[in-house]
């Protein structure tokens, strides 16, 4: 995700086993022609029957404490304890790096996931990939939409291919609040309007909805976080304000993360105990 002022880690048993047997079937009807499905997880269960997740992802998904103490805990710190809450018993490795894209997450895919042979991956991307860097005078997004489809795609496949099943979450919605960006972006009027509350939305929604069109394609669970985002600051008596930093309206802040956490371990015991 952005650096600030810059742009932009239960035990089931068969009941388990079964489930990523029905993910197997599902993961080999989304295979390209040609391409055979893995028949298990790359990651054997430990004899405790752990379950090993790799939460891939920026800053968004990142550990915070280092340039935004007030974060105690990420979505991957406490996706542990809300699995375990659910009765599944999982460690989870956080794989987010700030102000990365798509495009670093194939290159590193090898180095930062495949090696810890997990049996699910978290994959959570797009305001780096949608940004435009106006400030380097830059008027187009860091990546187009099409790429960050194709690489959606190719991180889904490559983790199935290993036997690993994915998990697809949108990016957050944002709100204008640093204005460092609101200066920069009003100093370049027709990319993004800085008197929209949404406005610095424009560019990123539309890759939210790539993410949801990749994932309906790929036939992959999605948690929408950026729908998720948007239906809290809607509703009476609240405000999305409550669940982003205030320095910035870009990262989730504290009850953000805690949202984000409960909305995964939501998802992740569908998959399992589908």
């Amino acid at each position: 995700m952005l650096p600030i002022q810059k742009a932009p880690g239960v035990t089931v048993g068969i009941a388990w086993w079964c489930a990523m047997a029905c993910l197997g079937t599902s993961a080999a009807l989304a295979q390209p022609p040609g391409q055979a499905a893995a028949a298990a997880p790359a990651g054997q269960l430990a004899a405790d029957s752990t379950l090993r997740i790799v939460a891939l992802g920026d800053s968004t998904t990142a550990t915070a404490q280092d340039w935004a103490p007030e974060i105690r805990e990420v979505y991957a710190d406490c996706l542990p304890r809300a699995l375990a809450a659910r009765g599944i018993k999982a460690v989870v490795i956080n794989a987010g790096i700030g102000d990365t894209t798509t495009r670093d997450a194939v290159a590193r895919l090898d180095r930062d996931v495949r090696r810890h042979r997990p049996d699910l991956v978290v994959v959570q991307f797009g305001i780096n990939d949608s940004w435009i860097d106006v400030d380097e005078g830059k008027s187009q997004p860091r990546l187009t939409r099409a790429e960050y489809r194709k690489n959606l795609r190719a991180i889904i496949r490559r983790e199935r291919q290993d036997g690993a099943s994915v998990v697809l979450m949108t990016p957050n919605s944002m709100r204008w609040k640093d204005p460092f960006y609101i200066n920069a972006f009003r100093e370049h009027p027709g990319l993004l309007d800085v008197s929209d509350a949404r406005g610095i939305d424009k560019l990123l929604e539309t890759y939210a909805q790539d993410a949801r069109d990749v994932a309906r394609s790929e036939s992959v669970p999605l948690v929408d976080v950026f729908r998720a985002f948007e239906d809290y600051g809607a509703a009476p008596g609240r405000s999305i304000d409550e669940i982003l930093l205030a320095s910035d309206g870009i990262h989730p802040n504290q009850a953000g993360q805690a949202l984000v956490c409960k909305l995964l371990a939501s998802r992740i015991t569908d998959v399992v105990r589908r």
